[in-house]
């Protein structure tokens, strides 16, 4: 049986060749959200000193900030509160109506309207949500599959998850009503 024998001129080409596959990035990484938006840029939203963000294109008015947190300095201060859902529920009904004004926990729509497909870590304009953390956020919306369960969104990628345990303690999104 014969021997075969490869040359180093062959060898070194497959060694070329190995390391050029093996480079190749199939799965382009997303930039951060802080470096994608320039300082200042707003896109979409139009801020005020108060802490809220109108959404032009939806007109939804959202608290910059996660619930718990003020809006201070150009900031969100302070730490996010983090409920089981059922304890976001009540926490916006109780603040809406010690407000007098009718704020909610935000929708799966509205959460995914706030989404940044072009980059991530956090998701969102992080000019718009100061120092929003990146975590899992309720959803105001329940889930058909069962009722231990609810939806989240994951502020990383933004990616929507309706199998949430209802009991797990996670901060929240205000939203004006726009009835209210």
């Amino acid at each position: 049986m014969p021997i075969s024998i490869i040359r180093p001129r062959h060898l070194l080409g497959l060694v070329f060749i190995s390391l050029g596959l093996a480079g190749c990035d199939f799965y382009a990484t997303a930039p951060s959200c802080l470096d994608y938006f320039e300082p200042g840029d707003r896109s979409g939203f139009i801020t005020d000193d108060n802490g809220l963000a109108k959404q032009t294109a939806t007109d939804t008015l959202w608290y910059r900030c996660a619930a718990g947190q003020r809006f201070s300095g150009a900031r969100c201060q302070g730490d996010p509160t983090k409920l089981d859902w059922d304890g976001a529920m009540a926490y916006a009904q109780e603040f809406a109506e010690k407000s007098g004004k009718a704020w909610r926990i935000a929708n799966n729509e509205e959460m995914q309207s706030i989404q940044q497909s072009a980059c991530q870590s956090p998701s969102v304009n992080p000019n718009v949500f100061k120092g929003i953390e990146v975590n899992n956020y309720w959803t105001s919306s329940e889930t058909w599959s069962h009722d231990s369960l609810r939806c989240s969104t994951y502020l990383f990628q933004g990616t929507m998850y309706c199998r949430q345990a209802r009991n797990t303690e996670l901060p929240f999104l205000l939203v004006l009503d726009r009835k209210g």
